[in-house]
């Protein structure tokens, strides 16, 4: 088993490890878990001989139940079921229930105690990473805080029952990582596919960014490459691009804008294009802008009439520039008449 630990004592532990016996990492106490549909489906007899008893509650799987109604559904089942600080929560499920859950452990009798287990690539090497948490509320993770589990506990045997395109959107955070942290990260991501070692560089590479700067006041912003373009184009659920296409096709419009104001070497360009398609990642530029999608784009948290833009200098290297709201706005155009 290899845990990696953050700079800071017990704020950011992640055991991996390919086996289930979770319940020797944990305190004697009463048990609550949340799951997925899916995972309740795939391995709740599993978990009924690692835990002899507990209480348990089941969400459906996916974005649509990332907002305010699932917040009271579950306050009320626990103020029903006398949940208090004796209890410990264990969210095993992708990143919408972490993010879901982990609000409610953030919010309810002002904070209890709780761990993630993470079941997709995408919530192993980032969502669980970070202690963010928020529902969507008009726009994407409008409502949230910020509050750190225990632990992490990531399984990597578990992705082998994952479709494809869930692989595809956590190699678009993996590949982002190599871009703004580590040159060798991303020559090794050109010739290698072995998943364990993709997810422990993964996860040393965002603890330390967040181990730097745990309250996103300067230095962490920089793991938000590709995203105020991607959560513009997930608010407006065009096309129904999924969260890693999205952060991809947001990494070539960063890309796009960095071209302006750096000299971009044509060597390390190639060689990006050539990691995303190695990856399946054909990104075309056919996504149109609508007034809407702007005015959604402006509503982000990053943007006060200037943003806060995430451009990439060299491979392993990302800086944050300011942008004007006018200056972007005209960069999303002349991107179109590629």
């Amino acid at each position: 088993m290899i845990l990696i630990k953050s700079k800071k004592k017990n704020l950011i532990n992640i055991y991996i490890d390919k086996s289930y016996k979770i319940n020797k990492l944990l305190m004697k106490k009463k048990y609550l878990i949340v799951f997925d549909y899916n995972i309740f489906l795939l391995f709740f007899n599993l978990i009924k001989k690692e835990f002899k008893k507990f209480f348990y509650i089941i969400l459906p799987f996916g974005e649509n139940i990332k907002n305010i109604n699932s917040l009271k559904i579950i306050w009320k089942y626990l103020i029903k079921n006398n949940v208090n600080k004796n209890f410990l929560l264990i969210i095993i499920g992708g990143g919408v229930l972490g993010d879901i859950v982990g609000y409610v452990c953030l919010s309810y009798f002002r904070g209890i105690n709780y761990i993630l287990a993470p079941t997709t690539l995408l919530s192993q090497v980032d969502s669980s990473i970070g202690g963010k948490n928020a529902i969507n509320f008009y726009s994407k993770n409008t409502l949230g805080g910020i509050s750190y589990p225990i632990f992490i506990y990531i399984n990597y045997s578990i992705l082998f029952y994952m479709k494809k395109k869930e692989f595809k959107d956590g190699y678009s955070e993996i590949i982002k990582y190599s871009l703004i942290n580590s040159k060798n990260f991303f020559f090794y991501l050109l010739k290698n596919k072995r998943i364990k070692k993709i997810i422990i560089r993964s996860c040393y590479i965002k603890s330390k960014i967040i181990s730097q700067d745990y309250y996103e006041l300067n230095y962490r912003s920089v793991l938000n490459l590709g995203h105020t373009y991607a959560h513009s184009i997930e608010n407006n659920k065009i096309s129904n691009y999924s969260h890693g296409i999205s952060v991809a096709i947001g990494i070539f419009f960063s890309l796009f804008i960095s071209s302006f104001f750096y000299k971009f070497n044509n060597f390390e360009l190639k060689k990006i294009i050539k990691l995303f398609n190695l990856y399946n990642f054909f990104v075309k530029n056919k996504l149109k802008f609508t007034i809407k999608m702007i005015k959604k784009l402006i509503l982000d948290k990053k943007f006060d009439n200037k943003i806060n833009y995430i451009l990439i200098k060299e491979i392993g290297i990302c800086i944050k520039k300011t942008l004007k709201k006018n200056l972007l706005i005209n960069f999303i155009k002349k991107y179109y008449e590629i």
